[in-house]
C-alpha cells in the first residue's frame, strides 16, 4: 500500500463516525444473535419446554443422531416409526391426539425428518402438517419423485405477474435433476439462523459503509481543502486514486469485521456442524447443487457485492455533492426506499429489475434458493448469478466515474 494511500486510510479510520460504525456493528452483531438464541425452544425428553442454550444443545443432539444419506427407506422407516405411535391407543389421549410425554418421547426427535416429509408431500398450494398420517412406507419411498412432481406443479403455476416459459420450465427441471440424490442430512440449524439475519446485517453494513465514505470528497469540499488537492502535483491523479483505493480498503474492512462476528458468534453458539449438508435440508426445493457451506458462500458474495455497491454510489455522490449530510441522506434513500416498494403482481420484468438494486441484494439466501432466471443473450441464468454480475460490472463503472467527477470539478 503506497503512502497516499495509507494517509487517506488514515483519515477515514480516525473519524469518530468509522469507530461509530464499527461500535454499531458489534452490537448489532450481538443483538441479532441473542434474538435467535433467546427464541430457540423445543419440546424436552420429559415434556418440558426447553429454551435457550438448552434448547439448542437438545436439538442438536437430536439432529446429528439423524446425519447421513437421506435414503428412501430412511423416509420410509421415518414414516413407519412415526405411524406406529400414533396407533398405539397409549400414546393418544381421550381427544385422539398424541399426548405430551409421547410426543417428546417418540416424535421430537425425528422432527427434522418428519417435516421434509411433511413438505415433500403437501401440495404446492399449501403445507399440511397431517400428511404425515396418511401416507404409507411404501408411498414414502417416492419422496425424492413427489419433490420434482411438485417442483413441476410449481413451475407450471398460473401467476398473476407472467408464467414459466417452457424453456424456463425445461431449465429449472433440468437443473434438479442434476442435484446428486440421496440429500445428506446434518444438524444444519446455526447455519439457517446464520442465513435468517444476514439480510438485516448487510443492510446496517451498507449504511454504516455510505456514512464513512461519504465525506472522502464532500468533506473536502465543506472545509476548502478541494482547491489545494487539485491544485498540487498529485492532486489530479494519485491523491484521487489513493481515496478510492482507501475507500474500498474501509469497505472491506467493515465487511470481513461485521460477518466474522456475526457469524462467529451463531455458530459458536449452535455448533459448527452442517455445512456440508445439502442445502435442501434447509429449502427442499432449492435449485441448487450446493452444500449449506457452499450457499453460505455465495450469499456472502452477493451481499458483500450489494455493500460494496452501496459504497461505490456513496463515492459518486461525495464527488458530485458539496455536503456530507446531503450524500448520506440521498443513499439513505436509494438503499431504504426500494424496500418500501412492493413486488409487481403483474410485471416480472419489472420485479427483476428491482432486485438488482443492493437493498434486494442482501436476501441473498432466498435468491440463490429463488425460482428466478434471466434471458442473457438467449442464454438462462439464475437470477442470483445476474445480480453477482452485475453488482461487479456497476462497481467498476463507478470507480471512474467518481474519479472524473471529483478530478474535473470546478473549484470556486
Amino acid at each position: 500500500m503506497d503512502i497516499l494511500t495509507r494517509f487517506e486510510l488514515r483519515k477515514i479510520i480516525r473519524r469518530k463516525s468509522f469507530y461509530l460504525g464499527i461500535s454499531i456493528l458489534v452490537v448489532v452483531s450481538i443483538f441479532l444473535t441473542s434474538v435467535l438464541v433467546m427464541g430457540a425452544w423445543i419440546t424436552g425428553k420429559n415434556g418440558e419446554e426447553l429454551k435457550g442454550i438448552q434448547a439448542i444443545a437438545l436439538q442438536k443432539e437430536y439432529d446429528t443422531q439423524l446425519a447421513g444419506p437421506l435414503t428412501e427407506q430412511k423416509v420410509a422407516t421415518a414414516v413407519e416409526q412415526y405411524q406406529k405411535v400414533m396407533r398405539d391407543p397409549k400414546n393418544l389421549n381421550e381427544k385422539g391426539e398424541i399426548k405430551n410425554d409421547a410426543y417428546a418421547k417418540y416424535i421430537v426427535k425425528n422432527e427434522q425428518l418428519n417435516s421434509l416429509v411433511r413438505f415433500s408431500f403437501s401440495p404446492v398450494s399449501g403445507y399440511d402438517h397431517y400428511i404425515i398420517d396418511k401416507l404409507t412406507p411404501s408411498e414414502a419411498k417416492t419422496f425424492y419423485q413427489k419433490r420434482m412432481e411438485k417442483i413441476s406443479e410449481y413451475l407450471n403455476f398460473d401467476y398473476s405477474y407472467g408464467n414459466y416459459s417452457d424453456k424456463e420450465r425445461a431449465f429449472f427441471m433440468q437443473i434438479n435433476e442434476t442435484i446428486p440424490v440421496p440429500f445428506t442430512m446434518d444438524y444444519v440449524t446455526g447455519w439457517k439462523q446464520v442465513f435468517q439475519n444476514l439480510q438485516s446485517l448487510f443492510i446496517i453494513i451498507a449504511f454504516v459503509t455510505a456514512v464513512c465514505l461519504a465525506p472522502v470528497f464532500a468533506g473536502e469540499y465543506q472545509c476548502g481543502a478541494d482547491s489545494i488537492i487539485l491544485s498540487s502535483r498529485y492532486g489530479r491523479n494519485k491523491v484521487i486514486s489513493a481515496k478510492l483505493k482507501a475507500s474500498c480498503t474501509v469497505s472491506l474492512l467493515l465487511l470481513l469485521v461485521a460477518l466474522t462476528i456475526y457469524t462467529l458468534l451463531i455458530l459458536g453458539i449452535y455448533g459448527f456442524y452442517g455445512g456440508g449438508a445439502s442445502v435442501q435440508m434447509i429449502d427442499l426445493l432449492a435449485p441448487v447443487p450446493y452444500t449449506v457451506f457452499q450457499t453460505y458462500l455465495w450469499v456472502i458474495l452477493i451481499g458483500s457485492l450489494g455493500c460494496m455497491f452501496v459504497g461505490m454510489v456513496t463515492l459518486w455522490l461525495s464527488s458530485i455533492m458539496k455536503s456530507s449530510f446531503q450524500v448520506i441522506i440521498t443513499i439513505g434513500f436509494f438503499l431504504i426506499g426500494p424496500m418500501f416498494i412492493p413486488a409487481s403482481k403483474s410485471s416480472r420484468l419489472f420485479n427483476h429489475i428491482m432486485d438488482l438494486l443492493p437493498a434486494n441484494m442482501f436476501d441473498g439466501f432466498k435468491k440463490v434458493t429463488s425460482y428466478e432466471v434471466f434471458s442473457v443473450f438467449g442464454q438462462l441464468i439464475p437470477e442470483y448469478k445476474v445480480m453477482a454480475g452485475f453488482a461487479i460490472i456497476m462497481i467498476v463503472l463507478l470507480l471512474p466515474v467518481s474519479y472524473r467527477a471529483f478530478k474535473n470539478h470546478q473549484v470556486v
